[in-house]
């Protein structure tokens, strides 16, 4: 990615947060300028540009900063490609991009979540040779006082 690709990168992260049901985007194009190019990027991208300034797809990814093993661990936030564009081999390619900048910054391995209902996604990633973590599943907990009733006790 390159800070011109902000405005329709910014199009395809609502694409996804919109087919993911989600109802509270707030990213800008200033936010992920801020947040993509600073002197310590929070995340990074690999684009597919067919059209010469329009993209087709994104794989965005960032890091935390450190784990039990003292690396970095590597997380695909979003993998997209827009609906017209897919067959094209694009979404292989992006994770091939992805796989290869894991590689290439010292990472064994990256991670990712995916719905349980997105069946399409899990037959992809199973098709390109990715594995389910047969070891964590994700958990959520609010944090507005009247749920956590339990603190209280």
């Amino acid at each position: 990615m390159n800070e011109s690709d902000m405005p329709e990168l910014l199009r395809l992260m609502h694409a996804i947060v919109s087919f993911e049901g989600c109802q509270n985007f707030r990213l800008n194009e200033s936010e992920l300028l801020r947040r993509g190019f600073s002197k310590r990027p929070e995340f990074g991208a690999y684009v597919a540009d067919l059209s010469r300034g329009t993209l087709v797809g994104m794989a965005v990814h960032y890091e935390i900063p450190f784990m039990h093993t003292l690396q970095p661990l590597l997380m695909l936030k979003w993998l997209y490609v827009d609906p017209q564009h897919r067959g094209r081999r694009l979404g292989q390619k992006l994770m091939g991009q992805m796989a290869l900048h894991a590689h290439a910054t010292g990472h064994d391995c990256f991670y990712w979540f995916v719905r349980r209902e997105n069946v399409l996604a899990q037959s992809f990633y199973r098709s390109i040779g990715a594995t389910e973590d047969p070891t964590w599943r994700r958990w959520v907990m609010g944090t507005n006082p009247g749920t956590m009733s339990w603190l209280m006790q």
